[in-house]
């Protein structure tokens, strides 16, 4: 069986010493050095094909993608399912430390280091009595799987009051409720803490407009760690100038990188960081353990982990 791995050559190289006992062979593409690689023959494409370097008419006998990342909004479902094309995603791998960034930001907020940073640069000395506890505050976060689970845990320890939006409002580990997403916008203004761990999609694109803002507390907590379509960022500048939220953490942006010319930059109350909340020193052994597994399991027609289709 023959694997391609897309720009993913220490990971490609790990994973090929735990297939050396089995007939596996492996490949790896870089769009910088591109090499001879037979196509036609790939059975198992890890990482995500694009028309503008490997596509999936060029792998007639592809059975199995597997993604490095939790979200698949820019993959071909339909396409796959009609070739029957096998797709697995890392969900998991990246939850733990993308969770860490959400509470680091948050605490952030409630703490106003902002304003302790600022005053640190200037040698002033000078405290802020504006800050608050954690307990009993209440939090909702729309996305209750794998990075959501994560962040209500850690949530929990600080007796946050924690409750999910998913597709339908089954109960989930770690939430006190759960509700459908038609529920979840009209709840928001009842929250101190609003976090965002969802897809794109039709349902999710925009969700975070004017309409969505214009009831939520003044001094609400806003985090978005899923996808930066999520959010209509004129809006929520907008909605920044009339004063609203005690803060705001941003690690994803509509357009990436956030252009310069983006107010976001420089309000005072908004920490932007450059899409980077899942970066770990552990994940690279759960992607090879996620992969291996997984290409093995296929390998051996045994059950294969977080598959989509």
């Amino acid at each position: 069986m023959k694997i391609l791995f897309i720009e993913m050559s220490d990971i490609e190289a790990k994973c090929k010493q735990l297939f050396a006992e089995f007939d596996i062979e492996t490949y790896n593409f870089s769009i910088k050095n591109p090499s001879d690689i037979p196509l036609e023959e790939i059975e198992i494409v890890v990482g995500t094909p694009s028309p503008n370097y490997i596509n999936l008419e060029s792998l007639p006998k592809l059975r199995m993608i597997q993604l490095p990342s939790a979200g698949y909004d820019r993959i071909p479902l339909q396409q796959l399912k009609s070739r029957n094309i096998t797709l697995a995603n890392a969900s998991g791998v990246y939850s733990i430390p993308i969770a860490e960034w959400v509470i680091s930001k948050l605490l952030e907020i409630i703490k106003q280091s902002i304003y302790y940073y600022q005053n640190q640069s200037q040698n002033i000395w000078k405290k802020n009595y504006n800050m608050i506890e954690l307990p009993n505050r209440k939090a909702l976060i729309f996305g209750t799987g794998s990075i959501g689970q994560e962040i209500a845990k850690r949530l929990n320890a600080f007796d946050v009051i924690v409750d999910g939006i998913n597709s339908n409002g089954r109960d989930i580990t770690h939430f006190h409720e759960c509700f459908d997403m038609i529920k979840g916008k009209e709840i928001a203004k009842n929250y101190d803490i609003l976090i965002f761990s969802l897809p794109n999609n039709d349902e999710t694109a925009g969700l975070v407009n004017t309409e969505f803002l214009k009831d939520l507390k003044q001094e609400a907590i806003l985090i978005n760690i899923g996808r930066g379509t999520l959010i209509n960022e004129t809006d929520l500048i907008e909605s920044l100038k009339q004063g609203k939220f005690m803060g705001v953490a941003l690690d994803v942006m509509s357009v990436e990188p956030l252009p310069l010319t983006s107010e976001l930059w420089i309000h005072p109350k908004v920490i932007i960081s450059p899409h980077s909340s899942f970066i770990s020193d552990k994940i690279d052994q759960r992607r090879v353990d996620l992969i291996s597994s997984n290409i093995l399991a296929f390998y051996q027609g045994k059950p294969i982990i977080n598959k989509i289709i």
